[in-house]
């Protein structure tokens, strides 16, 4: 067998709660959420936000594998919209648990493995033609994928394979480039499977994340007790504004009409860059409920006109969100959830942290 060309690609170290753009909060800042509030706090936000949007997200996976599983066993009759059809279930599940940047999925690289995005000088496109063209099945191990190339082996990828070119008759072609292609999907699958449920398993066992927050222990370097998960967690939410606006909306605009880069958009290809958008402000919005239990009235109805408002904007968005923001007509409606969507992550980051006597980590507000 010929020596694989698909090679590991080094990223750079990030902290536990961060990635390019989005750093993770000091290990050390401290809060003035006493011990027991911050425990209630974090496994509050875990049993009702967490845990649940990482469940979803096995069963999108393992429902993906399935998929893959029937196409490959039958090419010459298999079902393309049913690929495509459990992408889109997955990319759902996603964009809710993209939000969350604490815990079992920030080890071994999993955040970056499961969606490689934003990628730079096209990375995912070279590392995946590295893969179809290597056609060597050592590379789509389990072991390998966890050591090699981070762009080859989840969302981006995967999109490539149903949107790039004609994928249909690709993926359905008779002899060996249509059955190595269609065994690197299943392969990528069955990687997001594995990647989707031991971060559930590493949230959800008996010497799990949930389990140490509740004995206010730490867990795996991560935090040292359930004052510290809360305030991680509460970081997490100010930082999903972030993500949305400084990562998804900002390059995407440029400056100006005339420099927009539609191309920079999240999962263009797929038509998901604005459904991506909404379902980050939809689960943010179910996180924020969780931590705002206790807050009094006045201050949750603050917050939620403010999140009303974000709401609307975005729903006002056109599916083709780059080409939106390219256009000097339609451009008006992107700003605006831009702006929406910067205001709510100021108004969040105001009000929660000083109901609930929590310091934010340092870099949650990055980009101000």
């Amino acid at each position: 067998m010929a020596a694989s060309r698909f090679r590991p690609i080094i990223l750079a170290a990030v902290g536990p709660a961060g990635s390019a753009g989005l750093a993770g909060p000091a290990a050390n800042s401290g809060g003035a959420v006493t011990d027991m509030n911050g425990r209630r706090i974090a496994l509050d936000v875990t049993d009702a936000f967490v845990i649940p949007v990482y469940r979803t997200l096995s069963l999108a996976t393992e429902a993906q594998v399935r998929a893959w599983e029937l196409f490959t066993a039958q090419r010459d009759a298999a079902d393309f919209a049913s690929l495509r059809a459990a992408y889109h279930a997955v990319c759902d599940a996603w964009a809710r648990a993209q939000i969350v940047r604490t815990g079992p999925i920030t080890l071994f690289l999993r955040y970056e493995r499961f969606a490689y995005w934003p990628e730079a000088r096209n990375v995912t496109q070279r590392t995946l033609d590295a893969l179809l063209d290597g056609q060597n099945p050592e590379d789509l191990t389990a072991e390998n994928l966890a050591n090699n190339a981070v762009a080859a082996q989840g969302l981006t990828a995967l999109e490539r394979l149903l949107y790039d070119g004609d994928p249909a008759a690709a993926l359905t072609t008779p002899g060996a480039d249509g059955t190595w292609r269609s065994q690197v999907g299943l392969g990528i699958a069955r990687n997001l499977n594995r990647i989707a449920h031991e971060v559930l398993a590493g949230w959800t066992d008996a010497d799990g994340m949930r389990a140490m927050i509740e004995a206010d222990r730490g867990w795996a370097g991560l935090f040292a007790d359930g004052a510290e998960a809360a305030r991680l967690l509460l970081t997490d939410l100010v930082t999903a504004f972030g993500l949305m606006h400084d990562l998804k909306l900002l390059p995407v605009m440029g400056e100006s009409v005339d420099v927009a880069r539609p191309r920079m958009a999240e999962a263009w290809r797929s038509n998901r860059s604005t459904r991506d958008l909404a379902l980050n402000l939809e689960a943010a919005r179910e996180m924020e409920r969780a931590f705002a239990r206790t807050v009094i009235p006045s201050r949750r109805d603050r917050i939620d006109v403010v999140f009303d408002a974000a709401m609307v904007a975005v729903a006002a968005l056109p599916d083709d969100l780059g080409e939106a923001a390219a256009d000097p007509v339609r451009r008006t409606g992107v700003e605006n959830a831009r702006a929406a969507i910067k205001l709510l992550q100021l108004e969040i980051a105001e009000v929660l942290p000083a109901e609930l006597g929590i310091t934010l980590g340092f870099n949650a507000l990055d980009g101000d």
